[in-house]
């Protein structure tokens, strides 16, 4: 076994490797979560605790590295944003929590892991392609 074999190995199962560091990574996050859910954290604090802590935490990276390529913040993009900031994370997040909070950790990554199929088969009833 030389060390060409191992960079060809290496290569090949890297994506495979970084998928179950995710998903070992996803389980954990549901433990902690429902770990503090338990102790009587409400989900909605700790939602706002988990996007604030996002914002602050990727907020300057935005800032510094695509000052110069984002358009100008017209009312218009500015709603678009709000909107999709409202709709995306925040139900996203709520939801996820409450339904968290109501069943166990293992049944609520199940779902968490459905959701993919669940965009297929809702795509090709209403008949949506990517090409």
């Amino acid at each position: 076994m030389s060390i060409e074999w191992f960079k060809r190995v290496y290569v090949y199962t890297k994506p495979f490797i970084l998928m179950i560091l995710l998903q070992a990574s996803y389980a954990v996050y549901g433990l902690v979560v429902k770990s503090a859910l338990n102790k009587g954290l409400n989900h909605y604090s700790f939602s706002v605790y988990r996007n604030a802590y996002a914002a602050l935490f990727l907020g300057p990276f935005a800032f510094f590295l695509e000052r110069n390529v984002r358009p100008k913040m017209t009312t218009s993009i500015f709603l678009k944003i709000m909107l999709l900031g409202l709709l995306g994370p925040v139900i996203d997040q709520n939801l996820f929590f409450a339904g968290l909070d109501l069943t166990t950790t293992t049944f609520a990554m199940a779902m968490r892991n459905i959701v993919p199929a669940i965009t297929f088969v809702m795509a090709w009833i209403f008949r949506y392609s990517c090409s």
